[in-house]
């Protein structure tokens, strides 16, 4: 039987959403980012104000930028001063479809929310002139791997493949893990690993996230939403967990529930906590309800504990 192609506008949806989510994100980036990520790397654009790692004549089609007028008034001929240039930098982003991202209280899910992260990221890193290359899991595999790039259109198409991969029918924990440590065999040269995740705490990510941080820099973007650290009172209601398809029902008036709930979740962020702090990993927090740019912006400005 005959299969009927699809037409090609229907194919250039999911690249054409994928745009105007980049073009939004490039915007809020644009605005709110100018001047807080100024002289946290030198760029590969030479300026005249670059760091000089190299003195010598003056030949030409030299940047005129570079001349070095005090020394060239001594010496009686044209020096300059060549920039010293940094490397590319290679990222790389894991980005979690798994069921539990699928969850929202509110206009986004936590999916949704690591997609404009990802956007975010890509943007930052294009404007100093550094590559991305871009995996997603849903169950423990990578189920989407994009090498590392440097421009808008595989930006784009990133953003859509990501925004294409669908959580799994089958219930199961996540098992980022095993994301990771698959992650850390494709990521050969030393560079950065950005986790966007929710990042459900165990002793096997702990490792996994240290194996990382051993040759990388490891920035773990939490994504989360806010009816996960407090739940309204609604009377009894049934909850269901996302991941185990587990349901039961609660009562979420009775104070012996919500006192409980507040320990488990206290404990459950001082164990996340704890375990990024002990594999030296950045941590930054993105809320579905609250602006994600700035602190984004302010966990890719810190200072790098080594030369990347």
């Amino acid at each position: 039987m005959a299969t009927v192609a699809p037409p090609p506008e229907a194919a250039a949806r999911p690249s054409a959403r994928a745009d105007a989510l980049l073009r939004r994100v490039e915007l809020r980036v644009g605005r709110r980012l100018d001047g807080i990520l100024q002289g946290e790397r030198r760029g590969r654009r030479p300026g005249p104000g670059g760091e000089p790692s190299l003195t010598r004549r003056y030949e030409p089609g030299d940047d005129v930028r570079w001349i070095d007028w005090p020394l060239t008034a001594r010496t009686r001929q044209a020096m300059v001063r060549v920039p010293e240039l940094e490397p590319v930098l290679t990222a790389w982003a894991l980005v979690d479809r798994s069921p539990s991202m699928d969850f929202g209280s509110g206009q986004v899910t936590k999916a949704q929310l690591a997609t404009e992260a990802l956007a975010g990221l890509g943007v930052v890193l294009r404007r100093r002139g550094d590559r991305l290359g871009v995996v997603a899991t849903t169950d423990g595999g990578l189920d989407l791997v994009r090498p590392p790039r440097g421009d808008r259109r595989g930006l784009v198409a990133a953003i859509a493949e990501v925004s294409a991969v669908r959580s799994p029918e089958e219930p199961g924990r996540t098992q980022l893990a095993r994301a990771l440590t698959t992650l850390g065999r494709v990521a050969r040269h030393r560079g950065a690993i950005v986790v966007i995740s929710d990042l459900p705490p165990s002793p096997a990510l702990e490792n996994a996230l240290g194996t990382l941080a051993r040759r990388h820099e490891v920035i773990a973007v939490e994504v989360r939403d806010p009816r996960e650290r407090e739940l309204p009172v609604l009377g009894t209601v049934r909850l269901r967990d996302m991941e185990t398809g587990q349901t039961r029902l609660v009562d979420t008036a009775d104070p012996r529930f919500r006192q409980r709930l507040e320990e488990v979740q206290a404990q459950e962020r001082a164990r996340r906590a704890g375990m990024l702090t002990r594999v030296g990993a950045r941590h930054v927090v993105l809320d579905t309800e609250d602006d994600w740019v700035l602190p984004l912006a302010r966990a890719l400005s810190m200072p790098r504990r080594r030369s990347l």
